[in-house]
């Protein structure tokens, strides 16, 4: 009888954690069960788990190599060869490894058998293996190697499967003028808030690279963004606008394509005139001076734009240097290019059909299968709309692209930098396409109990299977990584948690009956080094809530980034730390976008909103006032005990507003401290009081939707933008 319990251990399911009190948890063993489940064991039929674990481990030593081996500067480089005793026993047994590095070369090596030294043996359904451990005998240059080892003796010959040897940097990259102790600021920015005059009632690509310059001028070197990851551009359901639950994290966002900018608009004279027209210009005028961002508004304009701009211009035209650029990037695209506009372009069919597929999952069933015949015959019948669509992707990351050149080019030090979300949505392209079958959509990515959340989380995420990524050699992260390092200095990691253990529930589970499930954190922090340093692209681990101590550890000795935020870091006795006693190695903060804003925290309008939306029983919100009130005063304390305020301002907080002055002092104070960099928020320059995204709420709150108050072109000719921007300037060069 197999023991369920031990299976689990095998496959990384945890048995205890400790919570965000510092207390030891156990995870029932029904919850482990449910996770072995997930992970795609048939727990509840015996016979059927017996016999997959019997071909796993079958497969494991016929292999002779594992699919993937990741080696940083700081291993020894090596790898397992795992071969039948019988053939170390033969005295002829030679050994051919064969190496094809990256960049085309070929190495092949061969030697006897019995001189590679033998680490272990296990005996498998009647077979004793040989594990041996071999020695590369020369440093291979960083990359993506492939590896094959071929056995021969007088009386057979084994072959193995081809193993991604993939060598790495031990650290990520860092800017030289970071290392060398610079310290600086710049932006975070939800890019959707952002107002301007010539913008679609969204923040565009146009707007980025106008913030960028514009915060540059000021003295910052960065803009932060929310997750550019692809959205449901035919999905007309305004719930589904979340940046960190996307369809693809692979592809981008096209709903910040800012179409004037389209090069092909110049010669497309119906869209110009479309766009011209006293009923569209009337559209856009309206989507401008909306509140709350309506996406459905902005993207049926823009693609109804942009699909007269493609039907009336061959975008992949040879002959053009044009459309040249676009077939390369089609190229450079490949497959998963084709499956994401493939996928857009299914859901727009299905929708104009009338039929209401938010999910592959209500596609008729021949199309919910990417490696059908039905979808590669339905991709040939509609291969204009799919090339539409894989067009959109071009602008998007050509746009995205631009701006942050412009940036560097300018003289920013980091430009962008991107945010990763922490995963995809069942529903999401990336399950739809998942030929390398790692998600597990039964699945739900979320977190444990914890004082701010009782009943856990279960954020809806589809997780990715351990043992399935080590099975593809990680090529999903990877192609993951890469397209997000792109067009950016600065990468931040959502939930870094997830690069060493990630909370996993049954999806529609109560999530505190989930379990945490490890993954080979070496690996992927191998691979996040190794294309740091390609894309010059320095790590931010958003490192925030309870993380163990292995992880915390492990980000830095691999030099990535921390993230404090300010009001999270407090000392035993109530009181605030000190800025200048933050690690240098970080990225603080004053707030973020799960939090409300400076305005809106002093004022406690977030407790009294939270109240309004059934957060927080009255009970609860006047606990919260209280402890409100004493965090006010201790920051109060310790900014006048630091001199980063003025003896004008009391030293009680209760007769302190959050004026313009205080909010700029607030600034100076995090500028001040020892954090490499520190991140602002143009809401906090202007005076915004609402919050851009509450957590715990869904339809309740317009989440993810709040413009900024004022346009773009006028915060930067406010003089107390200009006067608070140089101090803080000042006080990062001090």
């Amino acid at each position: 009888m197999i023991d369920i319990q031990l299976l689990a251990d095998k496959k990384g399911i945890a048995r205890t954690y400790l919570d965000a009190t510092n207390k030891l948890v156990y995870i029932s063993e029904e919850s482990r069960k449910s996770l072995l489940e997930i992970l795609g064991y048939p727990v509840n039929d015996e016979r059927a788990l017996q016999k997959l674990l019997d071909k796993e481990e079958l497969d494991e030593y016929t292999s002779v190599l594992d699919p993937v081996t990741v080696l940083t500067d700081e291993d020894e480089h090596q790898f397992y060869i795992r071969t039948p005793e019988s053939f170390g026993e033969d005295e002829t047994a030679q050994l051919t490894v064969t190496l094809k590095l990256e960049d085309g070369r070929k190495i092949e090596r061969n030697i006897p058998l019995e001189q590679v030294e033998i680490a272990d043996y296990k005996n498998i359904q009647g077979t004793v293996y040989d594990i041996r451990r071999y020695k590369l005998m020369s440093d291979l240059p960083y990359g993506y190697h492939e590896c094959n080892a071929f056995i021969k003796s007088k009386k057979k010959t084994l072959k193995s499967i081809s193993m991604s040897l993939i060598v790495c940097p031990s650290k990520v990259y860092t800017p030289k003028e970071i290392l060398e102790g610079r310290k600086v600021w710049g932006v975070s920015s939800q890019l959707y808030t952002v107002r301007s005059k010539n913008n679609w009632g969204i923040g565009d690509f146009e707007d980025l690279k106008q913030l960028l310059l514009g915060v540059y001028k000021c003295g910052g070197q960065f803009v932060g963004l929310n997750p550019m990851h692809a959205g449901y551009p035919a999905v007309p359901d305004e719930s589904a606008v979340s940046p960190y639950s996307p369809s693809s994290r692979s592809f981008i966002n096209v709903i910040y394509i800012s179409v004037p900018s389209v090069p092909e608009l110049l010669n497309c004279k119906p869209a110009q005139d479309l766009i011209h027209s006293e009923k569209f210009q009337q559209r856009l005028h309206v989507l401008r001076d909306k509140e709350y961002v309506d996406y459905r508004g902005v993207i049926e304009a823009k693609l109804e734009v942009l699909r007269v701009i493609f039907d009336n211009v061959k975008v992949d035209d040879k002959r053009s240097s044009r459309g040249n650029k676009f077939l390369r990037f089609m190229e450079q695209g490949g497959e998963q290019l084709i499956n994401m506009a493939t996928y857009d372009a299914l859901q727009a069919h299905y929708y104009e059909s009338g039929v209401n597929a938010y999910s592959w999952e209500v596609f008729e069933k021949e199309y919910q299968n990417v490696n059908s015949p039905f979808v590669e015959q339905w991709r040939k019948d509609h291969y204009k709309d799919v090339l539409f669509y894989c067009y959109l992707q071009f602008l998007a990351a050509e746009q995205l692209d631009d701006a942050y050149r412009t940036a560097k080019n300018a003289g920013m030090m980091i430009g962008t930098y991107r945010d990763l979300a922490v995963g995809v949505a069942k529903q999401s392209c990336d399950v739809w396409s998942d030929v390398d079958n790692v998600f597990s959509p039964s699945g739900s990515i979320g977190a444990p109990p914890d004082p701010l959340g009782p009943l856990g989380q279960s954020w809806g995420l589809s997780p990715m299977t351990p043992n399935a990524l080590k099975k593809a050699a990680y090529r999903p992260m990877i192609r993951m990584y890469q397209a997000n390092m792109k067009s950016c200095g600065a990468i931040r990691i959502d939930h870094a948690a997830g690069l060493f253990r990630l909370w996993i529930t049954k999806l529609g589970s109560p999530a505190c009956e989930g379990a945490y499930v490890h993954y080979s954190m070496h690996d992927l922090l191998g691979i996040i080094a190794l294309e740091s340093h390609r894309n010059k692209c320095l790590v931010i681990a958003e490192d925030l809530g309870t993380i163990p101590v292995e992880l915390t550890k492990a980000l830095k000795k691999v030099g990535a980034f921390s993230y404090k935020i300010f009001f999270d870091e407090r000392a035993e006795d109530g009181g605030y730390i000190a800025p200048q006693d933050y690690q240098s190695q970080a990225m603080s903060a004053l707030t973020t976008h799960d939090m409300p804003t400076l305005v809106g925290w002093w004022n406690c309008f977030d407790l009294s909103l939270g109240k309004e939306l059934g957060i927080y029983t009255e009970e609860e919100a006047i606990n919260l006032a209280e402890l409100r009130e004493n965090a006010k005063q201790r920051i109060l304390d310790s900014m006048h005990g630091l001199g980063s305020v003025s003896d004008d301002i009391s030293r009680d907080a209760k007769e302190v507003k959050m004026t313009p002055d205080f909010a700029k002092a607030l600034q100076i104070h995090m500028c001040k401290g020892s954090c490499s960099l520190f991140s602002t928020q143009i809401e906090d320059w202007i005076g915004v009081d609402k919050p851009v995204n509450i957590p715990g709420t869904n339809t309740e709150y317009p989440n993810w939707r709040r413009k900024l108050t004022a346009d773009l072109e006028f915060i930067f000719d406010m003089e107390h933008v200009k006067t608070m921007t140089k101090e803080m300037t000042d006080a990062r060069n001090k």
